[in-house]
């Protein structure tokens, strides 16, 4: 294939990519049609199944975009040499505004429950949840070095903790309760969850 077939074929294999995003997010992976994503994407059935094979590798292929796009996203944000306690607290800001500006890479994350018996998609989800674990494994192994974080804390039991709280609060923001947690009130639940490894000064 020419230079110029491999950029048109990336061209629209991204925007396949961006309409199955889009729908999945709508219908989650069980409800969405190939149909429906191609005609989102302006492409044919023939070209989606060309460029991906089928609807579920299609499906695992925005599940690792949402992966890979999530935290790069929110990296530069944080406050890398500000200390543990101060990256997570902003973590949990980013993480928040993630779900809020992107709420449909979101909404796939959630949905992918509903299609957790296959082994490829309960892979794909746990795969985002170490990426966040091993992140605050990360921070929190800094920051004991630093003496900022405590000495005793049980860094893998409170990354996994602190993981698991993060995508909690986030789903929780998502549906949007009128009278429930609000941005501020899930802060405060993060933030007090960084106050008990937090080390005195």
């Amino acid at each position: 294939m020419s230079p110029k077939g491999r950029g048109q074929s990336e061209s629209t294999r991204q925007v396949v990519l961006d309409a199955a995003l889009r729908k999945f997010s709508e219908k989650s992976f069980l409800g969405a049609t190939t149909i429906e994503i191609a005609e989102e994407a302006g492409v044919s059935e023939k070209t989606l199944f060309d460029l991906f094979g089928d609807k579920k590798t299609l499906y695992l292929d925005v599940r690792e975009y949402i992966r890979r796009s999530a935290i790069r996203d929110m990296l530069p944000r944080l406050p890398i040499g500000g200390g543990a306690p101060a990256i997570l607290r902003a973590l949990g800001v980013e993480f928040l505004h993630e779900v809020q500006r992107n709420s449909d890479r979101a909404r796939v994350s959630l949905q992918a429950i509903t299609a957790i018996d296959d082994v490829d998609i309960k892979k794909s989800t746990q795969e985002y949840f170490l990426q966040t674990q091993a992140l605050v494994t990360n921070i929190l192994a800094e920051g004991q070095k630093a003496g900022l974080v405590k000495g005793d804390v049980d860094i893998d039991q409170f990354a996994w903790t602190y993981a698991i709280a993060l995508h909690s609060v986030g789903h929780v923001i998502l549906m949007d309760y009128s009278m429930g947690l609000d941005e501020e009130a899930a802060l405060l639940f993060l933030n007090r969850l960084v106050d008990t490894i937090e080390a005195p000064r």
